[in-house]
């Protein structure tokens, strides 16, 4: 058997499981990730280098406000559960290969030459392709997880920032509420 024709086989089987696994992850979830990542950054970026009694007018003040607190948190949220989920399915890249190896050497319960030989080289495909797509999302795991620390770094570094104002200069409320009406 043709070792060309039992590749395509194989990419048509079980490895097309791998093959559309990393697919998803690096067309669809790495590039999400990455945007998010991107706007989340910007967003904190400006916030470190001001000096903390502008950064709280600018917050307090919703009609100029360039930095939503909310839309912040929400972004990390986002790109926290993206993160997990690329680093999740790259974890299962070499575990597929696996299985697939597993799977066409079950397979073997007549040994004669030719069976042999198909089924061996269906297990090293599997292993194969998973073994890539691990590296290769590897690669651009390493490479997205500074940036998801940088920003969780500088979203803790924000909110120590906030606090640290807050208890330094405690606000006094102008106005109270009691069960649905304000008082002064």
């Amino acid at each position: 058997m043709n070792l060309f024709k039992v590749i395509t086989t194989n990419l048509l089987g079980y490895d097309a499981i791998i093959l559309i696994l990393a697919a998803f992850n690096l067309l669809y979830i790495f590039p999400t990730l990455f945007k998010l990542s991107s706007h989340l950054e910007k967003m904190l970026n400006p916030t470190i280098s001001i000096p903390i009694s502008e950064l709280i007018k600018n917050i307090q003040d919703p009609h100029t406000s360039t930095l939503d607190l909310y839309k912040c948190q929400k972004l990390k949220e986002k790109q926290a559960f993206y993160f997990n989920l690329f680093i999740g399915i790259t974890t299962i890249f070499p575990l597929l290969g696996i299985l697939g190896t597993i799977i066409s050497l079950l397979s073997l319960v007549d040994f004669s030459s030719q069976l042999v030989m198909v089924n061996f080289t269906t297990a090293l495909t599997s292993t194969f392709w998973g073994l890539i797509w691990a590296i290769v999302c590897k690669s651009l795991e390493g490479w997205i997880a500074s940036r998801v620390s940088y920003n969780d770094e500088n979203f803790a570094l924000l909110i120590q920032r906030i606090d640290q104002y807050q208890s330094n200069y405690p606000t006094t409320p102008t106005t109270t509420y009691t069960r649905g009406a304000a008082s002064e």
